[in-house]
């Protein structure tokens, strides 16, 4: 499966907008004289969760393709060549950085007071097996629920991965064991369904101080479903499209408008928004895959080079929060725009050296010991 450059500019859009979101948006304004474009930076980067919301739909629309694409029988669908990739890809980084992440939790008395935020750790259970245990089965999100005030921002993020895993995990299964695409899609418009009658009942049962509304699973799975059923629209009215560049581009175009509207006008703060707006900002991220997909343009040379930063997208997630954390005394010293650029930079380079050094050599050996062929769109 070739590389789609419209799936790491999503990719390369959703990292910036958490990073920014995570980097004093306040600040950015400051040297800003505008009072429209600090409103618009503001209102965007406090959004900034909305970009987790990306993640899930590019993710939501690959496991579709990767599952379903020529095939016409799910019986046959290999689970151990799918876990096995999944497991060459994530495993490996997420090792690594929480190996760093604990030498990091050791070594803050040394560092600069202002970064000892991120590694704030108040509660009982501490490193325990509870803890460890959902980490690494994938179930971190529902430990945060019981105690997000107590984990550092550092241990944080790893709850994005959980949701993604358990989707990865159970989805599969169930189109293994479904007959065919018509299926598939019910099934995908019920989770759908489902999210979205979650999050209204957590909205009316739960205490708005609780992290029921965005952290646990069914909050999300919705999010990851919609890229899921665009990969069906994108196969049955992707050959048209394909023909239809002009229309293509003015879809990717709407769902950029969209998904900035849609930043711009909500808040993550109003609680009855968080009911249907993850719905509609992974909408309008899936058009903007479908549009993408269609226009020649974005098949350009040019147009690989400028999306590559977008296969790194994962890296950047699990390492920037440890990055902010060396960095953090010249982050406050810059501030602004100059220390979110700096920011940026220094995460991707970083991540750059892990993906060439680390990442893809390891995943290359582990599929050879399987004797998998490496999936590019990853």
């Amino acid at each position: 499966m070739k590389r789609i450059p419209i799936i790491d500019f999503v990719r390369f859009g959703s990292i910036l907008i958490v990073m920014s979101n995570h980097f004093f948006p306040r600040s950015i304004v400051q040297s800003i004289d505008s009072p429209i474009i600090q409103k618009i930076i503001l209102n965007v980067f406090l959004n900034g969760a909305h970009g987790v919301t990306y993640f899930f739909v590019v993710s939501g629309f690959l496991i579709t393709q990767l599952l379903v694409a020529r095939a016409n029988d799910f019986r046959g669908i290999n689970l151990g060549s799918f876990y096995v990739k999944r497991a060459a890809r994530i495993l490996p980084l997420l090792v690594a950085v929480v190996l760093v992440a604990l030498i990091l939790k050791q070594s803050q008395t040394l560092l600069d007071p202002r970064i000892q935020q991120y590694h704030i750790w108040d509660n009982e259970q501490g490193f325990g097996w509870l803890f460890w245990g959902s980490l690494f089965t994938f179930n971190f999100n529902w430990y945060l629920m019981a105690y997000y005030a107590g984990v550092g921002f550092q241990w944080r993020v790893f709850w994005t991965l959980a949701v993604e895993e358990q989707f990865y995990f159970f989805y599969p299964l169930i189109v293994k064991n479904l007959r065919n695409r018509r299926e598939v899609l019910t099934f995908l418009i019920g989770v759908i369904l489902f999210g979205l009658v979650f999050r209204y009942v957590t909205l009316f049962y739960f205490d708005p101080n609780e992290k029921w509304m965005p952290l646990a699973s069914f909050s999300s799975f919705d999010q990851i479903a919609i890229g899921g059923i665009f990969y069906f629209l994108d196969e049955k009215f992707g050959h048209w499209l394909e023909t239809k560049w002009k229309i293509s581009l003015s879809v990717m175009l709407f769902g950029i408008i969209s998904c900035f509207y849609v930043c711009y006008s909500t808040s993550i703060q109003e609680k009855n928004q968080l009911v249907y707006v993850p719905t509609l900002v992974a909408a309008s991220c899936a058009l903007v895959i479908i549009g993408g997909l269609h226009v020649p343009a974005l098949f350009s040379k040019a147009a690989h080079i400028l999306s590559w930063p977008g296969k790194l997208s994962y890296g950047s997630y699990l390492w920037y929060t440890s990055v902010m954390f060396l960095i953090m005394p010249v982050l406050v010293s810059l501030g602004g725009v100059l220390g979110l650029i700096y920011l940026i930079s220094t995460v991707f380079f970083f991540s750059f050296l892990s993906y060439r050094y680390f990442e893809a050599p390891v995943n290359r050996r582990i599929r050879a010991w399987f004797d998998l062929k490496p999936s590019p769109s990853e």
